[in-house]
């Protein structure tokens, strides 16, 4: 499926089949406490779920290295979120009940080390079919956008916008979310960038060294040169 240059950018298969299989192992491996344990602030009241245990564990660290290497090697995520730092993966689970009402998170956030958050990722790691509501939501100007996407799928959308999980009326839930600090701080600018680079490969694949390539080629490098935030 092509990829529609957007604020919000959908992945399919972030993770592959195999990966998966594996994933399931290490999950049903780690101990999982209340997330309001990593909460702060008005969060402690919006959040009802269960993360991975704070403490230290191999089957913990394996996975988040595996939906990190995903997220940082992704062609898409490279050209869509051009990103600079990546947190380490948080793991989530939802039972009967549990949600996480409307939030925003936070503009800044430290796990091993401190960045700017300017995008999260919600990567699913549960059938959709296995469980009843949970939906990730998303406020958008365009009015509000559900997304219960297949195991191994992602969506990454500015962490400027208000979302939520929608309660889990039946089974479990289970995703990984993280947090991207850009190269390009601005999401209209990091827009245009995408649809930019898109445009240019897409053109490229056609005639590599031709003269509208090479156009936009260089009109996307200044632009990037322009923009970026080191």
């Amino acid at each position: 499926m092509i990829q529609i240059p957007s604020s919000i950018i959908e992945i399919n298969q972030l993770l592959k089949p195999d990966q998966l299989a594996q994933i399931d192992l290490l999950i049903s491996q780690i101990p999982f406490e209340n997330g309001k344990n990593t909460a702060t602030g008005a969060a402690k009241e919006l959040k009802n779920n269960l993360q991975a245990t704070t403490q230290d564990s191999a089957s913990k660290r394996q996975l988040q290295q595996m939906v990190f290497t995903a997220i940082a090697s992704n062609p898409i995520i490279q050209s869509g979120v051009m990103p600079k730092n990546i947190l380490p993966p948080i793991i989530s689970k939802y039972n009967n009940g549990m949600e996480y009402g409307w939030h925003t998170d936070s503009p800044v956030m430290t796990i091993d080390y401190t960045i700017r958050v300017d995008l999260s990722i919600t990567v699913f790691l549960s059938d959709p079919s296995t469980y009843k509501g949970g939906e990730l939501v998303i406020h958008t100007p365009s009015g509000f956008v559900q997304y219960k996407m297949n195991k191994g799928d992602a969506v990454i959308y500015p962490t400027t916008k208000l979302h939520c999980v929608n309660p889990v009326t039946e089974g479990e839930r289970i995703a990984c979310v993280t947090w991207m600090q850009s190269l390009v701080k601005d999401t209209e600018k990091r827009e245009l960038l995408f649809q930019l680079k898109t445009i240019q490969e897409s053109i490229a694949s056609k005639d590599l060294t031709g003269v509208d390539n090479l156009m936009l080629l260089q009109v996307y490098s200044n632009l990037m040169r322009m923009w970026t935030d080191l």
